[in-house]
């Protein structure tokens, strides 16, 4: 082994009392000491992978398990009787839906320089407080504008902890360690969709209790918990193997050693970012491509786990029933995709040929719901088509954090991944278009309109004009 006054590839940030001296080398040895990766013992590389492990996927199962479940409620609320409540039509509920995503492809990437810049541990934490809050205070809103607003925020604050949480997960596991565990945290967001049903059907019989509707407690019995488990995550999460407790020096050192390969990030540069840190990923083709791909995936993800509710609702169930008919396609997605994550580890570069599967299956299911008329056949579709989001979800989620070396140019890509520019960026600007083209549609009317009040007392046009040209007839 040698040791060396600087570890280019430790994780750990120094301040000035890291300065090594005889009297405190063995406390600095763990990130000081290096030792070649094929001198690392499996069995010990085992332990420590084990005891990352049990403290960092139980956490982040449930943390990603409540980020899932507060923003898909929207949909076990719709057929809870908000839109009734509220008098929202359908334009303006179908808006209230699509607004969480405009904040949260805005903020992905300024979130996650955030999180490189500071601390994970603070950061994510934070922005896992505002989004229960928030999740919380709409069981009280009662207009559309507070409901708007509402999912806006919700949105910018749920923006960073996906990106955020890949990147946290890559910086302590190889890339073939990676996808498993991904995969075990994709299917909290299946789980999630097995609890929704059962908790929406359970807040039906809340109705009227304490003058609220049933879908007002759901807001607040999924918003709470939100809340105590933020403190939770403050308290329990970790930016570096040298903050815990539970490993043994020889294990950090083992820890930092076996990651050196996968990392590139100088101790001394470890927290600058800068315009170039930006300009890398956005100018790699690897990581517009990974964002088509998961573009895809996050379409298809979205749109079930939000209108399934309604599709079931739509066969012609009952509202109860419908709610808990949203469940079983999510427990059989869960098991699909535990399978998923453990091929896409175990064999080397099958992502692709693994997305690949998924996406036909899911093309398959969503054909079946085009042809099919049948209550029962149609929801016998709506398992397939979990079962493909499942299959390709692990290599696809998974896929950008292990392709870049650099760890501040991976938490860049990571996040501008995850925000999709390729696709949502070309959905913004034709939803900037739309709302362009009709202001200019609706002025040139109006100004249209008033020339005929001028021409109308002028009798311009004259009896012989006809249909839209006359100027009786007003747009």
């Amino acid at each position: 082994m040698d040791i060396i006054s600087s570890n280019p590839n430790a994780s750990r940030q120094p301040d000035d009392s890291d300065t090594i001296t005889a009297g405190n080398l063995e406390k600095h040895a763990y990130w000081r000491v290096l030792e070649p990766e094929d001198q690392v013992d499996k069995d010990d590389e085992r332990k420590v992978v084990r005891a990352l492990d049990w403290h960092l996927l139980p956490l982040f199962c449930v943390f990603y398990f409540t980020d899932y479940l507060d923003r898909a409620n929207i949909g076990n609320a719709t057929i809870g009787g908000i839109q009734d409540d509220l008098k929202l039509s359908a334009t303006q509920m179908s808006t209230i839906i699509s607004a969480f995503y405009i904040t949260y492809i805005l903020f992905e990437v300024p979130s996650n320089i955030i999180l490189k810049k500071t601390s994970g541990v603070i950061w994510l934490s934070t922005i896992m407080l505002a989004w229960g809050i928030i999740t919380l205070v709409m069981g009280f809103i009662a207009d559309f504008g507070g409901l708007l607003v509402s999912r806006l925020l919700l949105g910018a604050a749920e923006s960073g902890y996906i990106p955020g949480m890949l990147y946290q997960l890559s910086r302590f596991y190889k890339p073939q360690e990676l996808s498993s565990r991904i995969g075990i945290l994709i299917s909290m967001a299946c789980i999630a969709g097995v609890a929704s049903g059962p908790i929406a059907y359970a807040t039906s019989f809340l109705e009227g209790h304490g003058g609220l509707h049933g879908w007002q407690y759901l807001f607040i019995l999924e918003g709470a918990p939100t809340i105590a488990l933020s403190a939770v995550s403050y308290f329990m999460l970790f930016d570096t193997v040298d903050q815990v407790s539970w490993l043994t020096v020889e294990q950090k050192q083992l820890q930092n050693t076996r990651m050196r390969k996968h990392h590139q990030d100088n101790i001394h540069t470890a927290k600058t970012m800068s315009w170039k840190t930006l300009w890398i990923p956005m100018a790699d083709w690897k990581t517009w491509l990974f964002g088509l791909v998961y573009m895809i995936n996050a379409i298809n993800f979205a749109s079930y786990s939000i209108f399934s509710p309604m599709l079931i609702d739509g066969f012609g169930f009952p509202v109860l029933t419908s709610q808990l008919l949203t469940a079983p396609p999510n427990v059989l997605a869960a098991a699909v995709m535990l399978l998923s994550r453990y091929l896409t580890d175990r064999y080397e570069n099958v992502r692709a040929k693994v997305a690949m599967c998924g996406f036909i299956t899911m093309a398959i299911g969503y054909t079946l719901l085009l042809v099919l008329h049948d209550r029962w056949s149609l929801y016998g579709a709506l398992f397939i088509i979990p079962i493909g989001m499942s299959i390709e979800a692990p290599a696809v989620l998974g896929w950008s954090a292990v392709n870049y070396e650099d760890l501040s140019v991976r938490a860049v890509a990571v996040a501008i991944v995850v925000m999709v520019v390729l696709g949502n960026a070309f959905n913004m600007s034709c939803a900037l278009l739309g709302a362009t083209v009709s202001g200019l549609t609706g002025f040139l009317l109006y100004r249209e309109n008033k020339r005929r009040d001028q021409m109308a007392a002028e009798d311009e046009l004259g009896p012989a004009a006809v249909g839209d040209l006359s100027y009786r007839f007003y747009y």
